[in-house]
C-alpha cells in the first residue's frame, strides 16, 4: 500500500540539448506581429485634419524636423482615397513678405509630397499670405498660430467640389511637377 503525501509529483526537468542540436520537444509557433491599425482620416468640411502641424523655422520655407508625420498623413490619405483627385495645399503666413512666404511654403510642401511619391497633378499649392488668420495676430503667439499649412479637398473624380475654383481665392504658388 502506497501512502499519499498530499503533494503532487514535480515534473521532470527538461533535458537540455547540445547547442545546435535539434530538439525533440515541439516548439510553440512564433507569435504573428501585430497588424498596424488602419490609419483614420478626419475632415473638417473639406479640410484634412493633420495629426500635427507642418513645422518651419521662423524665416524658412523648408519643412522642418517633425513635419514628416503630417506629410506622411497627407500621402497616406491620398493613397487611401483615389477618388480625391486634387487637394489644395494652402500656405498661410503672418509676418514680413507674408504673401510670398506663404506661396513658397505651400510649394515646398507640395514638392516634398511629390518626392514622397504623390502624383504632382493631385496637388495645387496656393498662398494666402495673412488674409485668413485663425486667431488675433497682434501677438507673437497669435502670429505663430496663423502660420500654417492646410490641406483641402478640391476635386473628386476629376470634378471640382461644389463648382468652386481650385485656388480657393489664394494665389497659385507654382507647379509642383516642375
Amino acid at each position: 500500500m502506497r501512502l499519499s503525501t498530499g503533494r503532487r509529483p514535480e515534473p521532470a526537468a527538461p533535458e537540455l540539448a547540445a547547442p545546435g542540436a535539434p530538439s525533440s520537444e515541439p516548439t510553440a509557433p512564433e507569435p504573428e506581429p501585430a497588424a498596424a491599425a488602419p490609419a483614420t482620416y478626419e475632415l473638417d468640411g473639406h479640410r484634412l485634419i493633420l495629426p500635427r502641424p507642418v513645422d518651419f523655422a521662423a524665416a524658412s520655407d523648408v519643412p522642418g524636423r517633425g513635419s514628416e508625420i503630417a506629410l506622411e498623413h497627407v500621402r497616406g490619405y491620398l493613397q487611401a482615397k483615389p477618388a480625391v483627385t486634387q487637394v489644395r495645399i494652402e500656405g498661410h503666413f503672418s509676418g514680413p513678405d507674408a504673401q510670398a512666404m506663404s506661396e513658397r511654403r505651400a510649394l515646398a510642401v507640395a514638392r516634398e509630397l511629390v518626392r514622397m511619391g504623390v502624383d504632382c497633378k493631385r496637388l495645387y499649392p496656393v498662398g494666402f499670405g495673412d488674409s485668413k488668420p485663425i486667431v488675433d495676430g497682434s501677438t507673437p503667439e497669435g502670429r505663430v498660430q496663423n502660420n500654417r499649412i492646410e490641406v483641402h479637398n478640391v476635386a473628386l473624380m476629376g470634378r471640382a467640389i461644389g463648382g468652386m475654383p481650385a485656388d480657393g481665392g489664394g494665389r497659385p504658388a507654382g507647379d509642383p511637377c516642375s
